[in-house]
């Protein structure tokens, strides 16, 4: 694809667009199976109902707002770029608090997340992503 600049988008930068379009479109369905949730019998015996509905909302919204950052870095919006990275990071920050409020020791999460992490932020401002975003 080539931007509003001409400059041709890098092979990584379209690698980190197709991981954080697949974040987007994960988050999405999680959010819809979380509103599913709510008819669980433990979830409507209790005020939990409304809590799961709102959960799963959340996560809707943010899958799209990921998807629309994607959209933003696909066409070398530097706004995007610092967007995206800071979702990123603020993911790595959840996984973290996560590990720790769960108490469980399980790394995977945090592991997981920070494989991620580097692999949508590096592209974006190391490199040719770095040219193709100063190019715009």
């Amino acid at each position: 694809m080539v931007n509003s600049a001409g400059a041709k988008r890098p092979g990584p930068v379209t690698i980190a667009v197709v991981l954080m379009y697949i974040g987007g479109i994960a988050q999405i369905a999680l959010g819809i199976l979380a509103i599913f949730l709510r008819y669980t019998p433990e979830a409507s015996a209790g005020a939990a109902a409304l809590t799961v509905t709102l959960l799963g909302a959340a996560m809707i919204l943010f899958g799209l707002f990921v998807i629309a950052l994607a959209s933003g870095v696909a066409r070398a919006s530097r706004a995007a770029r610092t967007g995206a990275t800071a979702v990123m990071l603020l993911g790595v920050a959840l996984a973290v608090v996560d590990l720790v409020v769960a108490g469980d020791g399980d790394w995977s999460g945090v592991a997981v997340t920070s494989v991620v992490a580097v692999a949508v932020i590096l592209p974006l401002w190391a490199g040719p992503g770095r040219r193709y975003f100063a190019s715009a």
